[in-house]
């Protein structure tokens, strides 16, 4: 074995094989790429055509040929040792009974699943018995080649499968060691790929009121549920290249995308996505648009893989299909409208809050914003990242209304794994707001402010401390003065004129501060302030469009036209403002 794995690395070259899968540039003696497994801008992937090895600067991934395809076809080393061998063409020897008996079994299985594939195929497209189950399929908007490409079959009862496999050479054991297959009867077959292309197992779909309505194989030693994507074989090169996964319901909805050149679709065929699922997919991107149907079911599921996505730090949008029950009748009836909801997707927590929102209604009421406060605490603990977490807490207080502070002290009472008390976390293990990263910042920097403090004495507080420091700069301070400042100034003068639970909150700002950058460059304060007051600048016109908006809805209620005008016309100059 050993000798067959240097083989197969001596006749692949490295740079080609990398080069298969990402876009290789010259960089001196070797080449360089942006890594796939991760996201980057700038190209951190070395390959060395010396030494045959290549390794992310950004990631820290690295290795020769097995662990790259590994990576990047989410596979174990087994099957990218096959993989390999047949790019290489070696043939691979087993050297102990054992191995050789268990490669043997398993391609038996894949040989027993193919001519299966092959036989339910032929009947679908050519015999009587599969008419009816081609008309359908065609009546869905399946096209001859994609029926083809995919191998979909048809299974009639009174076809004797078992007797043409046992005829073929299979045994008896083999056949159920397969899942018996011959059980599927009056069925529409779906074959189940591997990553590799191989026929691990089948789903069949009922064209009657047969129970239940899809079937499929059972656990084998070559088909497991939990780890299986319907599509993925063919999906998965779209999927690197567009960096994201469209997850859909069903086997129709992938087929239908497909046809459509939506070729990054994929399904877990009837089951519930699982965690190891999304691990495998994770493997190609990190981003997934959620496509699930149109109903309460859906609504779960798109829920529930929410909630996975975020447990694993990736990313979701979801996709929201209007008149439509799900991907595949949208495809169906309105091909264009696919494109147009793609580019209008809201992202996964701003869905589910929005959903919330949109079904406890009147939110002026104290006892309904609780309501939608604690329907979003558990997704909100399931959020890791410091950045992420101050994003949607920030949407969810502007939104309800509410200070940020109740929703950050309700999310750590909610977060499975505090030890502590919440009145004993510390302000500084909680990540900052926009607002208090902004003062930290003027605190070490007072001169930036003052080339923006017209913008800076515009913005709205949504947090009574931020308020209180920012009325006393506003008030105390001008562009002169700040200019001029030194860097502790600033800090020291407030906390003379702060009450003392504020003052001690500068500290932990300032102590936040450095530690996220101990070397706060004043290139990168400049940077950070920009960014910052930018985002406050933009939340500040928001708050001023939402009670526009709400003020235009009351008075639409109440029947006032010429205040809903009036309320217009300066909607539409804060708009115009703002651009």
């Amino acid at each position: 074995m050993a000798n067959e794995i240097e083989e197969i690395k001596s006749r692949l070259d490295l740079v080609e094989l990398v080069g298969s899968y990402v876009t290789l540039k010259k960089a001196g003696a070797n080449y360089k790429a942006v890594c796939p497994f991760h996201q980057e801008k700038t190209a951190s992937l070395m390959v060395s055509p010396e030494k045959q090895i290549w390794k992310c600067f950004g990631c820290g991934r690295g290795g020769d040929h097995y662990k790259f395809v590994m990576e990047a076809e989410a596979l174990e080393f087994g099957d990218a040792l096959k993989l390999l061998a047949q790019k290489a063409g070696v043939t691979l020897q087993s050297r102990t009974r054992a191995e050789y008996q268990t490669r043997d079994r398993k391609e038996r299985l894949y040989a027993l699943n193919d001519f299966t594939a092959r036989i339910w195929q032929e009947i679908l497209v050519q015999a009587k018995a599969g008419e009816a189950a081609l008309r359908y399929l065609k009546g869905r908007g399946l096209k001859a080649e994609t029926i083809k490409q995919h191998r979909l079959g048809y299974a009639p009862a009174s076809f004797d499968l078992k007797a043409q496999l046992l005829k073929r050479g299979f045994l008896t054991a083999e056949i159920a060691r397969a899942g018996a297959p011959e059980k599927f009867f009056e069925r529409i077959i779906f074959p189940m790929f591997d990553v590799l292309g191989n026929v691990a197992g089948f789903t069949g779909r009922t064209l009657t009121d047969k129970e239940p309505k899809y079937l499929n194989s059972p656990e084998t030693p070559v088909f497991n549920k939990s780890r299986v994507l319907y599509g993925l074989h063919t999906a998965k090169a779209a999927i690197k290249e567009r960096n994201f996964t469209v997850l859909v319901e069903g086997q129709m909805d992938v087929l239908m995308l497909h046809q459509a050149g939506i070729t990054q679709a994929v399904a877990s065929s009837g089951t519930a996505i699982t965690e190891t699922q999304l691990q495998i997919l994770s493997k190609y991107t990190p981003n997934f648009l959620l496509a699930f149907d149109n109903d309460e079911a859906g609504i779960a599921t798109t829920k529930k893989v929410i909630e996975l996505l975020l447990s694993q730090e990736l990313n979701s949008k979801v996709l929201q299909f209007g008149q439509y029950k799900d991907a595949s009748e949208l495809i169906a009836k309105d091909p264009k409208a696919w494109k147009t909801a793609a580019t209008a997707a809201k992202e996964g927590v701003e869905w589910w809050l929005e959903l919330e929102m949109i079904s406890t209604g009147k939110l002026q009421f104290i006892e309904n914003k609780k309501k939608v406060i604690r329907a979003m605490l558990p997704v909100l603990a399931l959020v890791k990242d410091e950045a992420r977490l101050d994003h949607y807490t920030q949407r969810l207080a502007l939104a309800l209304g509410v200070k940020i502070e109740s929703i950050y002290a309700a999310v750590s009472r909610a977060r499975p794994t505090a030890s502590v008390s919440p009145a004993t976390v510390s302000s500084q293990q909680l990540p900052l707001t926009n607002e208090e990263q902004l003062l930290a910042l003027v605190l070490v920097r007072p001169k930036l402010l003052a080339q923006q403090f017209r913008a800076f004495k515009e913005i709205a507080w949504q947090s009574e401390a931020a308020s209180s420091v920012a009325e006393l700069i506003g008030k105390h301070y001008n562009n002169e003065t700040l200019a001029k400042a030194p860097a502790t100034f600033l800090s020291t003068q407030l906390k003379t004129q702060l009450d003392p639970t504020t003052a001690g909150k500068l500290d932990s700002w300032q102590l936040w501060l450095t530690s996220q950058w101990q070397e706060l460059s004043d290139e990168l304060a400049a940077e950070l302030f920009a960014e910052k007051i930018g985002q406050l600048t933009t939340k500040n016109y928001e708050l001023k469009k939402s009670a526009l908006a709400r003020q235009i809805k009351q008075a639409q209620e109440a029947g006032d036209i010429s205040k809903v005008k009036s309320l217009m016309k300066g909607l539409n100059t804060l708009t115009r403002e703002a651009r």
